[in-house]
C-alpha cells in the first residue's frame, strides 16, 4: 500500500512541487519515494513496499516506455492474471501486481478493471498521447482525491486531501452542504468532500483526461437485480460455497513478502478470518483493542478466540484520556468531521501492529454490508411489519431484538423509540425507506449548524429526496433487504467504515488493512443468495453463523451483535485533556470559526456537563462540533507542511532527459 500524487496539465510540471504534495503523505509509504516529471504531467510515489520490495519501484513503465503508472493497492489475483498476460505474450521483469496492472491495461484497456480482484486506486498516463486514465477499486477501500484548478485546464490528485493543499493554488474553503452530508448520513454525497475545491473519485469510477477534458463514468456498481438470486439451493450447499469462497478469499490477501497478522475484535467477522488464516499461516500474529470501560471491553471473547485458534495474541489497552490525547491527530489523518471516536484506538492499533514489525494486517470489514448484520436491516424489516401489521401484538416485543447496547427498557425509553421508529411506516415504496431513521436522526442535528436555514442547502424533505433520485434503475425491483444493503454500502461503508476506521487510520502507521469481506467473488457469492440466508427471521448473517458455527466457540457464534463502540463524549469532556475541547468550544472560539450557532453549542456543552451519562443525540454532536472545529484548525485555516521524504529511490526526468531513467539504491 502507498500514497500517489501527481499533477496533469498544459505546463511542463514543477518537480519541487510535485516534492511538497509527496511530502504530505510519507506516512502512508515511508519505505522509498519516486517521481516522474514530463510535459504535462508530474506523478509521484511513497511505497510501503509488501511484494517484491526489492523490486517494483514507482512510477513504473511497461517495457516500451509507453505507460507509466502510480498504483495504491493490492490486485490481490495478480499471480494468476500474470500467466494469463505471459501466454498472451506479455513480459515481466518484477514480481510486483503493479507490473501486472500496465499489462493488464495493454492488453484489455479499461476492461482489466473487471478483472481485477483487490483494492487499489491509480493513474496511468500514456506518454505517446498525453492521455491520463485513473480509477478506484469496487467498495472505494483505497481513495483518490482530485482537484480542478481555477485555469480548467490543470488537474492535481493525490490519495489525501493534505497533499492537494499542499499546491498554493489550491482554495481550503468549506463546503457547507458536504458538512451537512456528514451530520446527516456520516459521510458526504456524490464526489464531494468537506473542503469546496476538492472532490473525490467515487468507489467503482474512472477518469480519463484527454486533450484537456476530463469525463469521469462507472465501471462498477453496487446491483442486486431479483434476476441473478438463486432459489433452488439448500443451506448446506450455501454453507459449502461460503467456505471456500471466503477461505480462497484469505489466501489470496495473505500473499505477501512480509508478515501479515489479523484484527481481532472477539466479534464473529474477525474470529472467521483469524480462523481461516490460522489454516495457511500457522504461525498467526492477532490483534486487539481493549477498554479500561468495561463497557465496552471485549477482551474475554478475544481471549476465548485467540486461545481456541491458537494465535500469538497481542493487546491494546485504551482509556478515555487516550482518546481525548489522540482525537486531533486522527481528525488529521481521517481528513473529515465524525459522529464518533471509534477511529482513534483503531490508530493506536495499528501503531501496536506497525511497532511489532508488522506491515499487513486482515480484518472483518464489510461482512455486515454484504451478509446483513446491522441493526438497520432488522429495523427496517421491523418497520415494514409494523406497516402491515398496525394492530399486531408483536409491534413492541420486536424492539426487544434489536442491540442490545441501545437501552430500550423502562416505559419512557420504550415509548421513545417506539415513536421514532414508527414515524413515516407508510413510505414503504420510497426507496430509501430503510434509511429513514437514520436520517431524520441526522437531520435533527442541522440546527447546530449556522447557516441553517439561511437557503444554503435543502430542507430535511428535499434532502432525502435529492438522495434517493440518485439510486439505481430498476431499485424498486429489489428486495427490501438488498435496498438497505445498498444505502448502507454506498454511504455507511464507503463513506465512513473503509476510510475513517480503515485506509486512513492504518495508514496513519503504514499498516495495510485488506478486507476478505470485500472480495469480488465473496460479493458476487452474497448477490446470489436470497435475502433469508443473510437475515432469517431477525437473526442477522444466518449464513455465515450456520457455515462456521462447528469451527468457532459456540459463545462466539451465539454471540448477540455488539458493534464496535469507544467512549465518545465524556472521554473528551472529562480528564487530563478536556481543556484542549473547552478551549475549542467556548463562545469566542465558536464566534471565530463560523460554523455554528454559539448559543446552542453553548447549551450542549452545559448539558454534557451536567450529565452522568449525555443522551446519543448529544453524544453526537459534541463530537460532531469538536471535530468540525478541529478539521477547520487544520485543513481550512492551516498550512500544510510537508515532513522529509523517504529515500527519493527512482527519479525520471522526461523534459530535460527523455532518455534517461536514474535509480538511487
Amino acid at each position: 500500500m502507498c500514497g500517489i500524487v501527481g499533477e496533469i496539465g498544459p505546463a511542463a510540471c514543477n518537480r519541487e512541487q510535485l516534492l511538497r504534495m509527496m511530502g504530505m503523505l510519507t506516512h502512508r509509504g515511508p519505505d522509498e519515494a519516486g517521481l516522474l516529471v514530463a510535459e504535462g504531467v508530474a506523478l509521484g510515489h511513497l511505497r510501503l513496499s509488501i511484494v517484491d520490495p526489492e523490486h517494483g519501484q514507482q512510477p513504473m513503465s511497461t517495457l516500451d516506455g509507453r505507460h507509466w503508472v502510480v498504483f495504491n493497492g493490492e490486485i490481490f489475483n495478480h499471480v494468476e492474471l500474470r500467466q494469463e498476460l505471459e501466454s498472451a505474450g506479455h513480459a515481466f521483469r518484477t514480481r510486483c501486481d503493479t507490473e501486472v496492472l500496465l499489462n493488464a491495461f495493454r492488453e484489455w484497456g479499461a476492461g482489466c478493471l473487471e478483472r481485477f480482484n483487490g483494492q487499489w486506486a491509480f493513474a496511468l498516463w500514456n506518454r505517446e498521447t498525453g492521455d491520463a486514465f485513473l480509477a478506484r477499486d469496487r467498495f472505494g477501500v483505497r481513495p483518490l482525491f482530485y482537484s480542478v484548478l481555477p485555469d480548467g485546464r490543470t488537474l492535481l490528485f493525490a490519495s489525501e486531501m493534505k497533499a492537494i493543499l499542499a499546491d498554493s493554488r489550491v482554495s481550503h474553503s468549506w463546503d457547507l452542504q458536504a458538512l451537512r452530508d456528514i451530520f446527516i448520513s456520516w459521510g458526504c454525497e456524490a464526489e464531494r468532500t468537506p473542503l469546496r475545491s476538492i472532490r473525490l473519485l467515487p468507489p467503482g469510477s474512472w477518469m480519463k483526461i484527454a486533450q484537456g477534458r476530463i469525463e469521469l463514468g462507472r465501471w462498477w456498481d453496487v446491483d442486486y437485480s431479483p434476476e441473478v438470486v438463486d432459489w433452488s439451493r439448500t443451506d448446506d450447499s450455501w454453507h459449502e460455497e461460503v467456505r471456500a469462497t471466503l477461505n480462497e478469499a484469505c489466501r489470496l490477501r495473505l500473499r505477501a513478502d512480509v508478515p501479515v497478522g489479523t484484527y481481532l475484535s472477539g466479534g464473529l467477522d474477525s474470529s472467521i478470518i483469524s480462523w481461516l488464516s490460522k489454516a495457511h499461516q500457522p504461525r498467526l500474529q492477532t490483534f486487539s483493542v481493549a477498554f479500561s470501560d468495561a463497557a465496552y471491553d471485549e477482551s474475554s471473547f478475544q481471549d476465548l478466540v485467540a486461545g481456541e485458534i491458537g494465535t500469538e495474541h497481542h493487546r491494546l489497552s485504551i482509556r478515555r484520556e487516550t482518546i481525548a490525547e489522540h482525537f486531533r491527530d486522527t481528525i488529521w489523518h481521517t481528513e473529515t468531521p465524525m459522529h464518533r471516536t471509534a477511529p482513534v484506538p483503531l490508530m493506536r492499533l495499528s501503531r501496536m501492529v506497525r511497532d511489532a514489525g508488522m506491515k499487513v494486517v486482515l480484518t472483518g470489514e464489510g461482512a455486515d454490508e454484504v451478509f446483513g448484520g446491522y441493526d438497520q436491516f432488522k429495523e427496517n424489516k421491523i418497520r415494514r411489519f409494523w406497516a402491515r401489521c398496525p394492530d399486531s401484538a408483536w409491534r413492541k416485543r420486536l424492539l426487544d431484538r434489536l442491540e442490545s447496547n441501545v437501552p430500550r427498557s423502562g416505559p419512557r425509553t420504550r415509548a421513545f423509540w417506539y415513536a421514532f421508529y414508527g414515524q413515516g411506516l407508510d413510505g414503504t415504496t420510497r426507496p430509501g425507506y430503510s434509511h429513514h431513521p437514520r436520517w431524520r436522526n441526522g437531520l435533527s442535528l442541522l440546527p447546530l449548524l449556522r447557516e441553517h436555514g439561511n437557503g444554503q442547502g435543502p430542507d430535511a424533505a428535499d434532502w432525502i429526496e435529492q438522495v434517493e433520485h440518485t439510486a439505481p434503475e430498476r431499485f424498486a425491483s429489489w428486495n427490501p433487504l438488498a435496498q438497505a444493503q445498498y444505502w448502507e454500502i454506498r454511504q455507511f461503508l464507503a463513506g465512513y467504515l473503509l476510510s475513517s476506521q480503515g485506509d486512513r487510520v492504518s495508514l496513519a502507521n503504514g499498516v495495510e488493512g485488506r478486507y476478505p469481506f470485500l472480495d469480488a467473488k465473496v460479493f458476487e457469492l452474497s448477490r446470489r443468495m436470497p435475502p433469508d440466508q443473510k437475515l432469517r427471521v431477525l437473526r442477522e448473517k444466518y449464513v455465515l453463523k450456520q457455515t462456521f458455527r462447528h469451527d468457532l466457540p459456540e459463545r462466539i457464534v451465539k454471540r448477540q451483535k455488539y458493534p464496535y463502540r469507544a467512549p465518545d463524549a465524556l472521554a473528551l469532556y472529562r480528564g487530563d485533556h478536556r481543556q484542549l475541547l473547552l478551549d475549542s468550544l467556548n463562545p469566542d472560539a465558536a464566534r471565530r470559526r463560523g460554523l455554528f450557532h454559539v448559543e446552542a453549542v453553548r447549551k450542549l456543552m452545559d448539558r454534557v456537563h451536567r450529565s452522568e451519562e449525555p443522551t446519543a443525540r448529544d453524544n453526537i454532536a459534541l463530537v460532531l462540533v469538536y471535530s468540525s472545529h478541529l478539521f477547520h484548525d487544520l485543513f481550512v485555516e492551516a498550512a500544510m507542511r510537508p515532513a522529509d521524504l523517504p529515500a527519493l529511490r527512482t527519479c525520471i526526468d522526461l523534459v530535460h532527459e527523455p532518455n534517461k531513467v536514474e535509480c538511487h539504491s
